[in-house]
């Protein structure tokens, strides 16, 4: 069970869910968390329980590693880890042409728009991933409706698998999109608040007081307190 995920309903109300990460006797992480990239600071394992990176090559690489002990049913190695080929696909704009090169199928499932629309794979009741990527989660938060019905459809139809919404989250808005159902997020837009100089808190941006600082580590704790 190498590449299984060990994780357990902690708490839920409707679509949101706080999963317990590894032994469901003592989880050793829960969501909604993190996942971090390589520019960012190390976390605590609570809140950041993954490590993600893109390979620079075309077409690219996505990979998901666990940074703890989540692989049942022994809970002992630092596992599992992922990798899945991303494909090209067309912006949510274009969803009716077929078009671009498909992405890869494996426990970490990447997702778009238009793979939603035209890939039948999806409907494969033996498809049963530990972690959905919405690849295209900012893009769609930028066309009225796409984006609920997106995380909607996917919660549906993978009840079992973690959601992530890559570049979505915030302090500002991450209780809104876990009551969606959104499971994971990442610093993206924390590290886009550190590089203009600004603070990002759960009452949204603001310029910060004079004995604050704009750094990634101080965006970070806002992101763990939201």
């Amino acid at each position: 069970m190498a590449d299984a995920l060990g994780r357990t309903v902690l708490h839920r109300d409707r679509y949101a869910r706080c999963w317990g990460l590894g032994d469901r006797k003592a989880p050793s992480s829960t969501t909604p968390a993190l996942v971090l990239m390589d520019e960012d600071p190390s976390l605590p394992l609570t809140y950041a329980p993954f490590h993600s990176s893109t390979t620079s090559t075309l077409p690219s690489t996505l990979s998901v590693r666990s940074l703890g002990s989540f692989s049942p049913p022994q809970f002992e190695a630092v596992s599992p880890q992922y990798e899945v080929n991303l494909g090209h696909v067309l912006p949510p704009s274009l969803e009716d042409a077929n078009a671009g090169e498909m992405q890869g199928t494996s426990a970490l499932l990447p997702v778009s728009w238009q793979r939603m629309n035209h890939d039948e794979s999806l409907t494969d009741a033996a498809l049963s991933p530990e972690i959905v990527v919405l690849t295209d989660a900012l893009q769609l938060a930028s066309q009225p409706g796409k984006l609920p019905l997106a995380v909607l459809t996917l919660k549906h139809r993978f009840p079992g698998a973690l959601l992530w919404a890559p570049g979505l989250g915030g302090p500002d808005n991450v209780a809104v999109l876990a009551s969606l159902g959104i499971d994971l997020f990442d610093l993206a837009r924390c590290r886009e608040a550190s590089a203009n100089g600004v603070m990002l808190t759960p009452w949204g941006p603001r310029w910060p007081l004079g004995h604050e600082e704009t750094t990634v580590e101080a965006q970070a704790y806002h992101m763990m307190k939201a």
